[in-house]
């Protein structure tokens, strides 16, 4: 913005344009006026006396007749007449310069005083009033200037008006892109469970019609095993009466059914798995409490590594725990959650193992580790859970939370641990992010909201 020249708006202190120079003047004149008619008439009468009281002696001494003394008095009538009309005129114009001065001073007073009015209103936040003046005098720049203020000033509060606005309608918007988030959130939640009813429903009718015939092909596998064992037994109790060749080739049947039988008991309990954990889709059970979410993750952690143990006695593992001690409590379901860290540590040590086992004989050394972390934020609590196993390869890392989709070999994995921790972490308002690169690494990200937890719906 451009200064203005400071000169455009500057009177000379002796400018006739200045009001108050103007007065001053028109009462000096006045006062001058004044002193003149007094001068005047004081020289005036002096002199008219002079020339009355000479003119009575030299008619005493003359003894002039009655004609010199009526001229003598005409002349007097005249000087006395002239006297009189000068003294008229510099009374008329002393009065005119009187009148001039009091028009001049009620004329300031009173723009003065609209001038006062107007930046009192003005002061008081009424930035509609104004006052019209003209001319270009000291009063009427003092005016545009005032009206060059109230333009400023509406701008201003426009300006003002305008941010608040902006701000209102920002904070506005935020609030709204709050709801809409909670909106989506609770949508999502609603439309998991509904999924989860769905499935439940639907698992419910399937379990109870598989469940049935495997455990027909359970019994009957058992059975078929100990109808084995018998005739194993007769074999051995007979003979006698059979050739080797005869006796090899009952021997190698028996064997081969029995193998057979092994393969039908254990896929039939990988069924059996297969059905329980999808009727566990359907289940969730519990209520929001508070939990102290370091104590949640070591435990279920420590639980899952036993458990590995407990089926290989060779596996070993390296737990390295980073646990935040501001992360407290938060509310969760811990028996749910502690299912999520149970599945999630239970991969780990899989990938691990399976890594281990691709070294062994290389020559190479490699120590199966995993990291536990958790972290406070504002708002949310994070927990990671890396590990330096066989990872994710990227082609599939999208479809992990798919329900029944592994990586794991048929007889290893059912494919429902990470979509029922994915389901059971979202009804919690949380999310789970997978990060992976092939024969490196896997780490996965809870992160459970601090406060806002929604509780499954009933």
């Amino acid at each position: 913005m451009s200064v203005p020249d400071e000169k455009q708006f500057r009177l000379s202190r002796l400018s006739l344009r200045r009001k108050a120079n103007q007065i001053n003047l028109l009462m000096l004149l006045v006062i001058a006026m004044a002193i003149l008619v007094t001068v005047l008439s004081q020289c005036s009468l002096g002199d008219l006396q002079d020339t009355l009281a000479n003119d009575l002696s030299s008619l005493r001494q003359s003894g002039e007749t009655a004609a010199v003394v009526n001229d003598a008095m005409d002349r007097t009538g005249q000087a006395i007449s002239a006297v009189q009309t000068l003294l008229l005129v510099l009374g008329i114009l002393a009065v005119v310069f009187a009148v001039l001065t009091a028009v001049r001073s009620i004329t300031v007073g009173l723009r003065a005083v609209a001038l006062e009015v107007w930046i009192r209103r003005m002061g008081a936040g009424d930035l509609d009033y104004k006052v019209e003046m003209t001319g270009k005098d000291e009063i009427v720049k003092l005016a545009i200037a005032l009206e060059e203020l109230r333009q400023r000033s509406i701008k201003a509060m426009q300006l003002n008006l305008v941010e608040r606005l902006s701000k209102g309608l920002q904070e506005k918007n935020e609030e709204l892109e709050r709801v809409v988030q909670e909106l989506r959130q609770t949508q999502d939640q609603v439309i998991t469970r509904q999924k989860l009813v769905e499935l439940g429903e639907l698992t419910a009718g399937v379990a109870h019609e598989i469940r049935n015939p495997l455990n027909f092909i359970t019994n009957f596998s058992e059975a078929s095993e100990e109808l084995l064992d018998e005739l194993k037994q007769a074999l051995v109790d007979g003979a006698d009466q059979l050739d080797e060749d005869t006796k090899d080739l009952i021997a190698e049947i028996s064997q081969d059914l029995a193998d057979n039988m092994q393969r039908i008991h254990s896929h039939g309990d990988r069924a059996n798995r297969i059905v329980r954990d999808m009727l566990a889709i359907g289940r969730g059970g519990g209520k929001l409490q508070p939990t102290d979410i370091n104590d949640l993750v070591r435990d279920h952690a420590m639980l899952a590594f036993h458990g590995a143990r407990a089926l290989d006695e060779d596996f070993q593992l390296d737990i390295r725990n980073h646990f935040d001690p501001n992360a407290g409590e938060i509310p969760v379901i811990p028996d749910d959650m502690g299912r999520v860290f149970l599945n999630l540590v239970g991969n780990a040590c899989y990938a691990t193992d399976e890594k281990r086992r691709m070294f062994d004989g290389d020559g190479d050394s490699y120590t199966p580790t995993l990291w536990l972390c958790t972290e406070r934020t504002d708002d949310a609590v994070e927990i990671r859970i890396r590990d330096n196993g066989t990872g994710i390869p990227l082609d599939v890392i999208d479809r992990i939370f798919n329900p029944f989709f592994t990586t794991k070999p048929t007889d290893k994995g059912t494919g429902l641990g990470l979509s029922l921790s994915n389901d059971i972490v979202r009804q919690h308002g949380g999310s789970i992010t997978p990060a992976s690169k092939a024969g490196e690494y896997t780490e996965m990200t809870v992160s459970i909201p601090i406060s806002g937890s929604r509780s499954p719906a009933k």
